[in-house]
């Protein structure tokens, strides 16, 4: 009996939209919870994956509106509402980690080949500050990049990125704002300096984050990641937010 079935018969899961318990057969959702929720589907940007009308542009309004942005694309799975809003309280602030694995496996079932087809060389969490971390016991973004480079079967680079102060949240401000204020506490990380020293810095990342909303962490993110070598940057998320800036 494999490590992951013994877990399953000790701790069994439990679903990532009701919270209730899943039988070790299941796919870590009731079928029926899986159906309420809402999928971006396929119409969407073709920069960052935010949803838009059908027959639309080809760009949501954010992206329409910049004149550049440090990563290529971006991908989603679910829109943020409802159930997988509370969902994703559970997995950031209630100890629910381990629907990482199942938020990971639907990102691959939905853009696995959108991913492999990008050819990256790594995949990166957006990291958060030691306070949240003491105060969680787990990066959430981790967690699901853990999961995501398993499946793609590539490294994690869980160090590439860290994050030196401790950011409240910027409701007030421009986007353009937000991302310079991120990108102030935001720098590379031991890793980041270790592959460089050894000529190993990665062209090609996919930069993991639970929630895409304004678009600003991913924005400052992926300007420090280009500032150290990398070359292009693909943002994968679990949820994404319908409305702009």
């Amino acid at each position: 009996m494999g490590e992951s079935v013994i877990l399953d018969v000790l701790f069994p899961p439990r679903c990532p939209v009701c919270d209730g318990l899943v039988s070790v057969r299941a796919t870590r959702c009731h079928p029926t919870c899986r159906k309420k929720l809402t999928t971006v589907g396929t119409d969407t940007c073709m920069h960052c994956g935010k949803p838009v009308p059908e027959g639309a542009a080809e760009y949501c309004y954010d992206c329409a509106s910049k004149e550049e942005s440090a990563f290529e694309r971006g991908v989603s799975v679910f829109l943020y509402e409802g159930d997988i809003r509370d969902s994703m309280v559970r997995f950031k602030f209630h100890g629910r980690e381990e629907y990482g694995a199942w938020y990971a496996r639907e990102l691959l079932a939905m853009h696995g080949r959108t991913l492999r087809e990008f050819e990256p060389d790594a995949v990166i969490p957006v990291p958060v500050h030691r306070r949240k971390m003491r105060d969680r016991g787990y990066n959430q973004a981790e967690r699901i990049a853990r999961e995501l480079a398993d499946g793609l079967e590539l490294p994690l680079y869980a160090g590439y990125l860290r994050r030196n102060r401790f950011t409240v949240p910027q409701k007030k401000l421009s986007n353009h704002e937000r991302v310079r204020n991120l990108m102030r506490a935001l720098e590379p990380g031991r890793q980041a300096l270790r592959l460089s020293q050894q000529q190993k810095t990665p062209r090609r990342v996919i930069l993991v984050d639970d929630i895409y909303t304004t678009g600003s962490t991913m924005e400052a993110c992926s300007a420090v990641l280009r500032s150290t070598g990398v070359e292009h940057v693909m943002v994968a998320t679990i949820c994404i937010g319908g409305g702009y800036v």
